[in-house]
């Protein structure tokens, strides 16, 4: 395996896969986690860990926990299921663009900078169970989680496998088990716990030079 890894996970037919960017090859291996076959040139297909019985949680266990699955890699870049590459840029490069002083880039989430909006956000669009969204953040309100304190957009990660984001990974894990599956309310909260600053990636998700964003292909799960 190389020292680089893209990868993602689609279930439930929920996007489509975009087929593995030619430019970035040469830099990076390929792996995409699927419940169903689909058909897309240049990735490793492997099978989806069934945990659980929401397949949006089955592929979180995927996409959060990169150092489980890619023990060996230097570097790993999530991308969603929704996500194309569209990027120019030589994979190799990133490190020092991105990761010279920090173990983890995202984009920063275009509208909101606090989880506790966003839960507000996500329970009034009913992307997940008000019950389960309240008691987690009355969990954070308890510990103190400030307000504000900046949130993230994680259709994109590009982690460094360093110990200490194997804590962090682990930890938001943790929150993804015990609480909601909308992995954005968790995600800061979890680098506050493991101690984990991150850099943003330029841009943002629907206006940046390295992605495009798709369309889902299949009904909301």
């Amino acid at each position: 395996m190389k020292d680089f890894v893209v990868y993602t996970a689609i279930t439930n037919d929920y996007d489509r896969l975009c087929d593995a960017h030619a430019l970035w090859s040469h830099d990076a291996d390929f792996v995409a986690f699927l419940d169903s076959p689909q058909s897309a040139s240049g990735w490793d297909i492997r099978r989806i860990y069934n945990r659980f019985s929401d397949p949006c949680r089955n592929a979180k266990i995927h996409k959060i926990l990169s150092h489980k699955y890619f023990p060996k890699a230097r570097y790993s870049l999530w991308i969603d299921g929704s996500i194309r590459i569209k990027s120019t840029t030589l994979l190799k490069c990133w490190p020092e663009k991105y990761l010279q002083k920090h173990d983890l880039a995202v984009f920063k989430h275009r509208f909101r900078e606090c989880a506790y909006l966003e839960a507000a956000v996500c329970s009034q669009k009913r992307l997940d169970s008000f019950g389960i969204i309240n008691r987690q953040m009355q969990k954070y309100l308890t510990e103190r989680y400030p307000f504000n304190h900046g949130l993230g957009e994680c259709t994109v990660l590009f982690r460094r496998h360093t110990d200490k984001i194997k804590r962090f990974n682990e930890a938001w894990y943790a929150e993804i088990k015990s609480h909601s599956r909308r992995d954005q309310l968790s995600f800061n909260y979890a680098a506050y716990k493991a101690d984990v600053e991150y850099n943003h990636l330029p841009g943002n998700i629907v206006n940046n030079s390295h992605f495009e964003l798709l369309p889902h292909t299949g009904p909301r799960q």
